[in-house]
């Protein structure tokens, strides 16, 4: 009877050592997401403003070679009509101002799909940010 008390005092301190660790690696588990997650937001924080500033420069670059374009070519309208001492004709006036709203489009699309991806990596950030949270509210 005795022996049989002994195995049933070594066993619960078993499952109380084991208990124990459990819970301590629980809170393990909560201070590493606490600490990681705010590592991991600092990072994406950083990743964005670097994405932010690559898009507001390629932005700056599309309008500088658009308006170099546009300057260009109204310079040389310029000469032309000055060379043929009459307003530039208009089929050439139509050519070169579709030309100009194709090379305008372009860019704007571009500068819209890069917007759309900033928006969507917006979007998994704040998913993110949501997971973090509900992971440390545990």
């Amino acid at each position: 009877m005795a022996k049989e008390k002994d195995k049933i005092k070594q066993i619960q301190e078993e499952i109380t050592g084991k208990s124990r660790e459990i819970w301590l690696a629980g809170l393990g588990v909560f201070s590493t997401m606490e600490e990681e997650g705010e590592k991991l937001f600092k990072r994406f924080v950083e990743k964005g403003q670097e994405l932010e500033g690559k898009g507001e420069a390629f932005e700056k670059r599309a309008k500088e070679k658009v308006d170099s374009v546009t300057s260009y070519v109204s310079e040389k309208k310029e000469k032309i009509s000055t060379a043929i001492g009459e307003t530039f004709p208009a089929y050439i006036e139509e050519k070169l101002k579709a030309t100009m709203d194709s090379i305008s489009a372009s860019s704007r699309s571009q500068v819209k799909e890069l917007a759309d991806k900033v928006d969507k990596l917006t979007e998994k950030v704040n998913e993110l940010i949501k997971k973090v949270d509900a992971k440390t509210k545990i």
